[in-house]
């Protein structure tokens, strides 16, 4: 390997302490070497968008089951036991960790659940909790955006779906965090003992819920898992609670992650500000920029499972490889410009959600949700800006969000937000 991708190797146990600088450092690195090996990581960073995108499509030997890597972070079988026996135990039945024929078994069963229709069903919910959030915010001044805002939206409607009691989402954030921080990079053996308390918390939520509606079942979003068939086929008790590890988790946390990255985008861009207030017609573009843009989606690995040669490189049997979906969004050989937010751009390359068959299960209710908050608040705030020098990030590697984002927000005159309201 070239030495000047040596020097601009990333070290991916310091993505909390990178923070928004991680974007330059994966670009530097994927002009220099973008199937780079890391010696001293001992993983593949691929980062181009062709091998990105090829490297999802799932015809070569790449593994999901990245429950695996835990014997990397602890070797000794006995200590990994005990320090996180439940982690073992419930990841391999995450559909996110799974390869066919499960994976192509648990996305079946669970398609009806995440249809589209059942998103478009709670959009009248999700535009009710943005206008009560925007609400309480709504005279200005400074705000702690994540938790006042962003959570607040994708957090109660995910409880709402899953028919959970709000009382949970104080405990959202250290959920989400220690998830993040847990299953993707480099953790530390601390931070995968406090993952490993957490999702035993969550599970002993989720038995309840899910008890209740074998008793009881009714037509909301746990009852359709715990009901759903097959002909005889049907979740078992670790996969519905795989299935509510995840939906909680990735359905909250990432549209969180976006609504922040979003807004601190746009803090700084007026007139990206003013083409989405103008064009609500090409909406749905506009967000799948502004996602790309945010790199808020930044890497998803795999093992290799057999020994191959991949692009004239010699892959062995258990080796880590990173798609960098980060990087490969902002190959300039698809998106010229891709330090600019362009609008207008064709979005039939946006890696974002992942395509192939690991394609986000629950992209029908980000976009949804996406598509009620920035319309309201740009229709509510003239401008924006972020107040903190360097935003303080989470330590996950595959979904990057601020843990904190202090914002002074400026509304619009009133009359502008009365005709805005004429026209939508």
């Amino acid at each position: 390997m070239g030495s000047a991708a040596m020097r601009l190797e990333v070290d991916f146990s310091q993505v909390e302490r990178l923070g928004d600088r991680i974007i330059a450092k994966l670009n530097a690195l994927r002009e220099a070497d973008s199937f780079y090996w890391s010696e001293r990581q001992q993983c593949w960073v691929v980062s181009d968008h062709a091998a990105v995108a090829e490297g999802f499509r799932g015809h070569l030997p790449l593994s999901a089951g990245r429950h695996k890597l835990l014997a990397m972070f602890i070797p000794d079988k006995d200590e990994r036991e005990k320090r996180i026996g439940y982690l073992i135990q419930v990841l391999p039945h995450w559909l996110t960790n799974s390869d066919p024929p499960q994976q192509l078994r648990l996305r079946k069963l669970m398609l009806k659940a995440f249809s589209r229709q059942v998103a478009e069903a709670y959009r009248p919910l999700a535009r009710q909790i943005v206008r009560e959030t925007l609400d309480k915010v709504s005279g200005g001044g400074e705000v702690e955006f994540v938790e006042q805002v962003a959570r607040q939206v994708p957090g109660r409607v995910i409880l709402q779906l899953l028919g959970f009691s709000e009382d949970y989402l104080p405990k959202m954030k250290r959920w989400a965090y220690l998830a993040n921080a847990g299953f993707s990079g480099y953790p530390t053996v601390e931070t995968l003992e406090a993952t490993n308390a957490a999702m035993i918390e969550m599970r002993d939520a989720f038995r309840i819920e899910i008890e209740k509606r074998r008793r009881n079942p009714t037509d909301d979003f746990v009852s359709s898992l715990v009901t759903a068939r097959e002909g005889a086929d049907q979740l078992t008790e670790d996969e519905l609670v795989g299935i509510l590890h995840l939906t909680l988790l990735a359905g909250h946390d990432t549209t969180t992650n976006t609504i922040s990255l979003g807004v601190a985008a746009l803090s700084k861009d007026p007139q990206a500000r003013e083409y989405m207030r103008a064009h609500p017609e090409n909406l749905a573009d506009s967000i799948m920029e502004l996602m790309r843009y945010i790199a808020m989606s930044t890497s998803m690995s795999r093992i290799v499972v057999n020994d191959f040669v991949w692009r004239g490189h010699e892959l062995k049997a258990g080796q880590v490889v990173h798609l960098m979906i980060a990087g490969a969004n902002r190959d300039p050989r698809v998106f010229p410009d891709p330090e600019v937010l362009d609008f207008k751009r064709p979005q039939d390359q946006n890696m974002t959600f992942g395509p192939g068959l690991h394609h986000c299960i629950g992209h029908f209710f980000a976009k949804m949700q996406l598509s009620e908050f920035f319309p309201e608040f740009l229709r509510r705030f003239e401008s924006f800006e972020v107040l903190d020098r360097d935003i303080v990030f989470g330590g996950g590697l595959s979904f990057r969000g601020p843990q904190e984002l202090h914002v002074r927000l400026h509304p619009r005159a009133l009359e502008t937000v009365v005709a805005a309201e004429q026209y939508s």
